[in-house]
């Protein structure tokens, strides 16, 4: 005791040295801080005051003020109060008892590793103490007066003492949903082999036996069935073509040839129109032209533009504008010009004076006036070698008649459509010699389209219905072992009875697709089970991960709990587990209460009686159908005849049983049939249990 005494002092010192030195700042946290249950002292020992106020520093947040007052840094204070860990009391009751549970309420666990003392004062106003000695954080206490009571819970270590609660001792059992989620232990908190009864099987059950696979197993296939595309001429088709109607002729690539065959084609004309520009004394034309061939049609002309005059002169040719005034110039000028035979005049433009011009007279040559064009009354003329005519009239454009007629004989656009006409008339020679049919390279690849079939292998749910397809894609009928096991199969193949697996944490990896694939309709997974040595509740570790999975393939989904109960307010916790864990996920099957022997008959509920047993599984399954679940009851034949009685159970209870034979021989009704213990499941690695279910 002084020893220890010594250190709990020493370390006190340490640390309001280290701390008042400001070189060393440590997150000092509670298993750092001496108690009075680590020293080992009885509240009888407490009476050196001195030396627990020093020692017991840690029981009261005086001491970490002063630590953090010193030290001058108060940032961590709040962490290292250990009574800072918030306490709460919770109490059920089933049938005259009443369970104490000391509870963390941060993580809503109960409270391991100390022996905590409750005082309880009960209807009669009687007051008892009661200690957690196995220091699971749990009191249990039988044969309590029904009526209301009172719990108080004295502090220990380092817990402090929280508020009185009141609590209800029931009278009778109550098959009613309780809460047990602070009860839940997961598998890293206890000793599995002393819990878990470490059996993949029911060893009541019978001996399983591997059967001889009648049809070869093989994977869940589905491929559409081809067949060969056929032209509109009902020509199987290729990817290669030889010749064709000219009608299927593509040149998307515009080089004059087939995209498809190669054949020469026509030109698919595409025309724009080619301009030329008109003048104010020359008109233009839009001739339209194959932008491919160059071929064009006839022209079109355009009128002619407006003069642009400047200073009264056009600056294009030079015309002057008989509107333009210029500006007034006081002399003369000649405003008529004199001909042969009329005088000329000269006049200001301002209207003054004026003079006359004399008359030219003629001039002739070759007995025509070169100026009046006057015939010369005494001489012969000779007519002009391109006369004008109404037809061909002389203009200053066509000074000599001269005919502007289009010579359509060189139209390139008539050249174009001559062209074609003859292609055309060749292509059609072709298409009547091959019968107007494409014409394939059959040494090509055919070309396939669907056919709305398909091949089937393995498994398959078609409508609802459930198939096996062998190899060849033909379907399986009759009775039939397949992977080890027996299925019946109609005349059309359809393949009667439900089958399902069960399983636990000794099956891990599950591909569930593959599962799903492999013609498994349900499953029904443990969820949990109670310790055969402790009677402690445990899910079981791969609960999570298989319904998450089952229910992601779309898999029927029911759970079972092994029980170890010995006795009727045990089985309604351990339904109440079962359907806690059950409404996180949802499941559609029943939830089943597993009743055998555990560790080869070390299990805490092996010696129960024939009576007892049946009573504990009815108080599971009243409970569970309470909570509106289906509830079922999972036994070997043997077990359901020696330690059980079914006649007491409802008809609502659903029956599974569990035979290892080729025929099930259990007389008594039942609803899922476990007919071996080492089935192959596609998708699962090593055996599975399967089962028939008419559910």
């Amino acid at each position: 005791m002084k020893g220890k005494r010594f250190w709990a002092l020493s370390l006190s010192a340490v640390l309001a040295v280290s701390m008042l030195s400001g070189c060393i700042r440590p997150q000092v946290t509670e298993d750092m801080i001496p108690t009075v249950t680590d020293l080992g002292m009885s509240e009888e020992a407490a009476p050196v005051e001195e030396e627990v106020r020093v020692v017991g520093l840690s029981m009261n947040k005086s001491y970490m003020a002063e630590l953090t007052r010193m030290d001058g840094d108060n940032t961590q204070a709040a962490a290292v109060d250990a009574k800072a860990i918030p306490v709460v009391l919770k109490a059920t009751s089933m049938d005259k008892d009443l369970k104490v549970k000391i509870v963390n309420q941060k993580n809503d666990r109960v409270i391991t590793g100390t022996v905590f003392e409750v005082t309880v004062t009960d209807s009669n106003k009687k007051t008892q103490s009661y200690k957690d000695e196995d220091k699971d954080g749990i009191i249990y206490i039988k044969n309590m007066t029904p009526g209301s009571c009172t719990v108080s819970l004295k502090s220990s270590g380092s817990y402090s003492a929280p508020g009185d609660i009141k609590a209800e001792v029931k009278a009778n059992l109550e098959y009613k949903v309780v809460d047990v989620t602070d009860e839940i232990k997961k598998e890293s908190e206890i000793n599995v082999a002393k819990e878990d009864s470490n059996t993949t099987g029911n060893s009541d059950a019978g001996t399983s036996v591997v059967l001889t696979d009648t049809v070869e197993f093989v994977e869940s296939t589905k491929t559409e069935i081809m067949k060969q595309k056929v032209d509109e001429y009902g020509t199987p088709m290729y990817e290669k073509i030889i010749s064709e109607p000219a009608k299927h002729h593509k040149d998307d690539n515009g080089d004059g040839t087939c995209d498809r065959c190669g054949a020469k084609m026509e030109c698919q004309h595409t025309y724009e129109d080619k301009i030329v520009e008109s003048t104010c004394t020359t008109a233009g034309t839009k001739t339209p032209t194959c932008s491919k061939c160059g071929a064009a049609k006839t022209a079109e002309a355009l009128p002619l533009k407006a003069h642009s005059y400047t200073n009264g002169v056009c600056t294009v040719c030079s015309a002057k504008d008989p509107n333009y005034q210029a500006p007034h110039v006081h002399d003369l000028k000649e405003v008529k010009a004199p001909t042969c035979t009329e005088a000329g005049e000269k006049a200001c433009s301002c209207g003054g004076a004026s003079e006359a011009i004399p008359a030219l007279g003629h001039d002739f040559v070759n007995g025509v006036c070169t100026r009046c064009k006057a015939s010369d009354p005494n001489g012969t003329t000779t007519a002009p070698e391109n006369p004008a005519t109404p037809e061909n009239p002389t203009t200053p454009d066509n000074p000599a008649g001269t005919d502007t007629t289009l010579n359509t004989t060189n139209d390139p656009a008539s050249a174009e459509e001559t062209t074609a006409s003859i292609l055309n008339h060749a292509l059609r020679l072709v298409g009547a010699a091959n019968g107007e049919k494409i014409v394939y390279d059959t040494t090509s690849a055919p070309i396939m389209e669907g056919t709305g079939t398909f091949k089937y292998t393995g498994w398959q749910t078609i409508d609802n219905a459930t198939y096996f397809f062998d190899k060849d894609g033909n379907k399986v009928t009759g009775t039939q072992i397949i992977q080890g096991i027996q299925y019946n199969f109609g005349g059309e193949g359809i393949r009667s009875g439900t089958i399902g697996i069960d399983v636990s944490k000794y099956q891990k990896g599950i591909n569930w697709q593959k599962v799903k694939n492999a013609g498994i309709n349900f499953v029904i997974i443990r969820c949990g089970y109670r310790g055969y040595g402790s009677g402690v509740l445990v899910e079981d570790p791969m609960y999570a991960s298989h319904i998450s999975g089952a229910k992601a393939a779309g898999l029927r989904v029911g759970v079972y709990f092994f029980s170890q109960a010995i006795n009727e307010a045990e089985a309604v916790e351990e339904a109440s587990m079962a359907v806690k864990l059950a409404n996180r996920y949802g499941i559609n099957m029943p939830i089943a209460i597993d009743s055998e022997y555990a560790a080869g008959g070390r299990g805490r509920a092996d010696g129960l009686s024939k009576a007892d047993r049946t009573k504990i599984t009815i108080a599971f399954c009243n409970t569970v159908a309470n909570s509106g679940h289906t509830p079922m009851v999972y036994a070997s034949k043997n077990w359901f005849s020696e330690h059980l009685s079914p006649s007491q159970f409802p008809g609502s209870y659903r029956i599974w049983v569990a035979q290892y034979a080729s025929k099930c021989t259990y007389s008594g009704r039942y609803d899922i049939w476990q007919n071996t213990s080492k089935g192959q499941v596609d998708g699962i690695s090593g055996n599975v249990d399967m089962n028939v279910s008419s559910i």
